[in-house]
């Protein structure tokens, strides 16, 4: 079973809803069943309580985490008081259970439940930090998706991929989306990134569902 954990203002673009069949959305309003167990000594047993049941980890064969965070407003039904403090709840218990499948694109880091690769400030100082040239965002310039190790689209400059590629192994992401601009001194630079299942297109569906099976054999 193929798992999107998204939220509000997070929702994944509908080729990557289509393209996985059978893919089952997750939403944080619909985490209102029983059944929920997360315990960090017992990570295989871990299992989220949905309203279409439970949701044990150890039968999902992939996971993507298509939001930062759990936020109020996710979380509609509960009482604008008890928001806040539900979100943080629902966040700390998802940053668990994503700890537990096998196969999470991308896996959740301190602060972020997609993992880094989604805030255009963090790629940016990432990419300093590893040497590579940053530019200011604009609106113009190449948009590049790494998925695995395949750098989409397949025509995409061979310099640009490459910097693609180490500014996703920078961020330890699997599925990265960036923004490139080409300067006449410089080549190629970093300009940010994007949410890559908003981005998401069916050359980048097909590839991730490649990259899901190869994980699950």
């Amino acid at each position: 079973m193929i798992v999107i954990v998204s939220g509000n203002g997070h929702r994944p673009a509908r080729p990557l809803l289509r393209g996985l069949g059978g893919a089952r959305l997750v939403t944080p309003r619909a985490l209102t069943g029983p059944g929920t167990r997360c315990d960090p000594a017992d990570l295989t047993a871990a299992t989220l309580g949905t309203r279409r049941g439970p949701l044990a980890a150890g039968d999902v064969t992939a996971v993507l985490a298509c939001l930062p965070a759990v936020t109020p407003r996710d979380l509609p039904h509960i009482a604008g008081p008890e928001r806040g403090f539900v979100a943080a709840e629902l966040t700390a218990l998802l940053a668990l259970w994503l700890q537990a499948p096998a196969l999470v694109v991308n896996r959740p880091v301190p602060g972020a439940l997609c993992g880094r690769g989604l805030d255009g400030d963090d790629a940016r100082c990432a990419a300093m930090q590893a040497g590579l040239p940053v530019a200011a965002p604009t609106r113009t310039g190449a948009r590049l998706t790494l998925v695995g190790d395949r750098i989409l689209p397949a025509t995409a400059d061979p310099t640009a991929a490459e910097l693609v590629r180490t500014l996703a192994k920078t961020l330890d992401a699997t599925v990265l989306c960036a923004r490139l601009a080409r300067e006449p001194e410089r080549g190629w630079c970093v300009q940010g990134v994007e949410p890559w299942w908003q981005a998401a297109d069916h050359e980048a569906t097909t590839a991730l569902g490649a990259l899901i099976a190869e994980g699950a054999r």
